[in-house]
């Protein structure tokens, strides 16, 4: 009975606040013309009070947000990472294209300018990086998962691209890695976005640790791919 009224409680607060509430200002203030910092200012509230509500609690167990603006990157257990990655620092996503069309997840991202790329369209690919390189020289830290796609444990192969970017426009990268409690809330394989947001409505209290490195610079982008991977393997199997 309590598992049922948890679920019923949190499906209403996620209808209510996110349809009626976040979106609706994200893009009422972005039509309005106000800046980046307001409405991240936006989204980080809704997003504390969003974790609490679905108790999920996020802890930093290792450094902290960076002072300057930087390329994160980190492993990918599902789309809620971003939530919990902003807990950390404030930042911009890049994302494949088909999540621009998402409910909610993808209006929001769209009212924070979030960088979307088709990953199998060269010409997508080059021009989400110079979009990510544009706005960190703006002062913005965007979030790129280089695996491409999610996974419940461990780490996959490295997309190269944006470690050959950042050595070539000579970029910082700061590594992260993200552990559920509850390695079951991953969201992998052909599990589709709505039965996997009722199965977390379901889930009792569980947490999200944050472990983030040192800035990473380098002039070759292979060998810089192999700086993070190693920082980021040791600490995903720690």
């Amino acid at each position: 009975m309590l598992g049922w009224i948890r679920f019923a409680y949190r499906l209403l607060w996620f209808i209510v606040s996110a349809f009626l509430l976040l979106v609706p200002m994200l893009i009422l203030a972005k039509f309005l013309g106000a800046s980046m910092k307001f409405r991240h200012g936006l989204f980080k509230t809704w997003r504390a009070v969003f974790l609490a509500a679905m108790g999920i609690e996020v802890r930093v167990l290792e450094g902290s947000a960076p002072t300057e603006a930087a390329i994160l990157m980190g492993n990918h257990r599902s789309y809620a990472d971003i939530l919990f990655v902003f807990s950390a620092t404030p930042t911009i996503f890049l994302g494949k294209a088909e999540v621009k069309k998402w409910p909610i997840i993808g209006w929001a991202a769209q009212a924070v300018d979030a960088v979307f790329v088709q990953r199998q369209d060269k010409e997508s690919r080059r021009a989400a990086r110079k979009a990510l390189g544009d706005r960190i020289q703006q002062g913005m830290s965007p979030v790129v998962f280089p695996e491409g796609t999610t996974t419940e444990s461990g780490l996959l192969p490295f997309n190269p691209g944006m470690f050959y970017t950042a050595a070539e426009m000579d970029l910082p990268i700061v590594p992260f890695v993200l552990q559920y409690s509850d390695p079951g809330m991953a969201w992998v394989g052909e599990e589709k976005f709505v039965p996997h947001v009722l199965r977390m409505m379901r889930r009792p209290a569980w947490h999200v640790t944050v472990k983030i490195g040192p800035p990473m610079k380098g002039s070759e982008g292979e060998a810089l791919l192999h700086e993070v991977r190693s920082w980021m393997e040791q600490r995903v199997h720690a």
